[in-house]
């Protein structure tokens, strides 16, 4: 419920959230399989900014997924005081009023203040900021897997990454 999170606060929270799970996998891949070092620290990068990528999606389809989609409530970040880069970009644009503000103040109706900020989410450029965000770091994950050695596996996190920005659910 802190409506005075800046955007580097959230990229360190997700970081430690998910970022570093995805890191920890694909490095620990690395690892195991004796891959030369330059190799592990690639593969290490492409899980950090694939997390990175993933959360962000996943934060961006709270606001624009069906329940059924996601398998929670639309929103249910925000209501449980979840500040995620669309709430962000929402207090940034509208930084004296606006429905997350109202929504962590306990002013007004929960719903309708949701249903505002799903408005806001959908109907400005914040849903299309939120997705660029989130390809910038797609892209910063591939950038440097032309340099692993070649492999069939070099498709599949190109074609990983990609889907993380067109996920659903």
């Amino acid at each position: 419920f802190n409506k005075t999170q800046q955007f580097d606060q959230y990229l360190k929270r997700i970081i430690g959230k998910t970022a570093s799970l995805f890191a920890m996998a694909t490095e620990t891949g690395a690892v195991l399989s004796d891959a030369p070092e330059e190799s592990v620290k690639i593969l290490k990068e492409y899980g950090m900014n694939l997390g990175i990528a993933f959360q962000i999606m996943d934060d961006v389809l709270d606001f624009t997924g069906t329940e059924e989609e996601l398998g929670k409530p639309v929103a249910s970040d925000l209501l449980q005081g979840t500040v995620t880069l669309p709430s962000l970009k929402i207090i940034e644009y509208y930084p004296q009023d606006n429905p997350v503000k109202r929504l962590f103040e306990g002013k007004g109706e929960p719903a309708d203040n949701i249903a505002e900020a799903i408005s806001l989410v959908k109907e400005t450029s914040i849903l299309n900021e939120c997705i660029e965000t989130a390809l910038g770091y797609s892209r910063a994950a591939c950038r440097d897997i032309n340099l692993l050695p070649e492999s069939p596996s070099k498709d599949s996190m190109f074609a990983l990454a990609e889907s993380m920005v067109k996920r659903r659910s």
